[in-house]
């Protein structure tokens, strides 16, 4: 039987009715015909006008009471999930309200997209691209899509995270970055049909097999721009990030809008226009959702809400530092991103460990460097889990290339001395680094079982056969000559 939706948005959203209206215009504008949207605690009137597009025929709007003790976005996707209206569809993507689509392929349509994914693939992860203040400071210069042009260049491995545009399969389970399996470890025949799907990267090319069963982030050998990419739009201007920084978010994070966050994810390097190839496009469909006289009224109240709140930011005494904070931040180029101190994403016995670093004396940028450094090496319990909950095995050159990748990162992190983060401890997991040394020892000695790993004189020859296979490119971001593999980037995975 034929899925009741083709394309499918699924977003969960707070207090964006500024820029609500242009953010569905654009996305049914380029083919979605279903979009959902989950909402919690809206003091701007979003979920007023959600109900409001709903009444009108252009989305479908569901309300996101978050039992106490847990987290707004978790909950919702957990609602989703069990939702058909949202996973009744051929094609699925969860995405957030400062994300936008950019298709690159044939018009820029959701349609041109599907069409270059081949047909025994069930999945493209599409990566990010951040996009900056394009030094502007009004909290609502115009359009988000057509303000904001400046961006991270390819190689800003920071922002190479994905959001997944998939078919719903049997017993899948929504997560914000990409779907995954109910009780995959636990049920052998569904980590069987986990491993057995085939993932695509935002190039149409095939991604490694352990893809499907975990991660959420590009690597060089997976990143792929040619047909799609996701334009992130983290910060905006200085004002409506000190909005951001005063709203929240979606997963009660206290403080994660601060100074740190906007100097990594403020990126400017590059112009980058795809999207306004819609803008004609985009601005009919505005027009015409606001031509319903509630609709026009409900968004201007939303923007008279935020713009209250930028007189209070005025108000405070505290504004012209603030921006120029920002301002300072933006500052930072890529190549010292590594000494930028971000901590909400750790654990919180972490960030109590980096407290307890400052008040010692550490410098930020010295924590910051152990952290970085500490986040080279990637867990992989999960996949080998689910790996032998299939009955499959690793591929031995896999594993020496993984052996290899991790021991340079041991190398690396363990010339920092006294590295508190490295205590290979259940807080070090659940950031997703592993015990270092037992699991490159494992590795080695899987390679050495198979009788495969080569002797440390057969590198030359390894080095010759690449070089044999590349094709010299530029790395935009220091001018120097690189090698670019003619391989299959299925063929290997290599260290974020």
């Amino acid at each position: 039987m034929a899925a009741k939706h083709t394309y499918t948005i699924l977003s969960m959203m707070k207090d964006e009715g500024h820029s609500l209206v242009e953010w569905v215009a654009f996305h049914k504008h380029i083919g979605f015909d279903n979009i959902c949207v989950y909402t919690n605690n809206c003091g701007d009137g979003t979920d007023d006008m959600l109900i409001r597009l709903q009444e009108l025929g252009w989305v479908q709007h569901f309300r996101n009471d978050v039992p106490e003790g847990k987290k707004p976005q978790p909950h919702a996707l957990e609602l989703a999930t069990a939702n058909p209206e949202v996973m009744d569809s051929e094609w699925v993507l969860t995405m957030d309200a400062d994300e936008f689509l950019s298709i690159k392929c044939g018009k820029g349509h959701i349609t041109d997209l599907v069409e270059h994914i081949p047909a025994e693939a069930q999945a493209m992860a599409i990566t990010w691209r951040f996009f900056g203040s394009s030094e502007l400071t009004p909290w609502n210069p115009g359009l988000v899509t057509e303000m904001y042009t400046r961006a991270a260049p390819d190689k800003f491995k920071k922002g190479w995270g994905v959001k997944t545009l998939f078919r719903p399969y049997p017993f899948a389970k929504l997560g914000i970055h990409r779907p995954h399996i109910k009780n995959a470890k636990q049920k052998p025949e569904r980590a069987k049909t986990l491993f057995d799907q085939v993932w695509v990267n935002g190039s149409g090319e095939r991604m490694p097999d352990d893809f499907s069963l975990s991660g959420w982030r590009s690597t060089k050998p997976t990143l792929g721009y040619d047909l799609v990419e996701l334009n992130h739009y983290a910060v905006k201007s200085y004002e409506a990030y000190l909005l951001r920084r005063v709203r929240g978010n979606v997963n009660n994070k206290p403080d994660k809008y601060n100074e740190a966050y906007f100097a990594l994810f403020d990126r400017n390097e590059i112009e980058v226009k795809n999207v306004h190839r819609h803008l004609k496009g985009v601005k009919r469909k505005i027009e015409q959702i606001l031509s319903d006289p509630v609709m026009a009224e409900l968004q201007a109240k939303a923007l008279e809400f935020h713009e209250r709140r930028v007189q209070v930011l005025h108000a405070s005494g505290e504004y012209e530092k603030w921006v120029q904070e920002l301002k300072s931040a933006s500052q930072i180029g890529l190549k010292d991103l590594d000494q930028v101190l971000f901590i909400q994403h750790l654990p919180k016995k972490w960030q109590e460990k980096v407290k307890e670093l400052q008040a010692q004396g550490v410098p930020d940028k010295v924590i910051a460097k152990m952290i970085a450094q500490t986040q080279t090496a990637k867990k992989s319990e999960t996949r080998a889990a689910l790996r032998q909950a299939a009955g499959e095995e690793v591929p031995e050159e896999d594993m020496e290339d993984r052996a290899e990748e991790r021991e340079a990162a041991t190398e690396e992190i363990m010339s920092l001395d006294n590295n508190p983060f490295m205590d290979g401890g259940p807080e070090a997991l659940q950031l997703g680094v592993p015990l270092l040394k037992q699991s490159v020892q494992r590795m080695k000695a899987a390679v050495d079982r198979a009788g495969d790993k080569p002797a440390k004189g057969d590198k030359p020859k390894k080095e010759k056969k690449k070089k044999e296979t590349s094709d010299a490119v530029p790395d935009p971001l220091d001018g120097t000559s690189k090698k670019k593999s003619r391989k299959s980037k299925a063929g290997k995975e290599a260290a974020e």
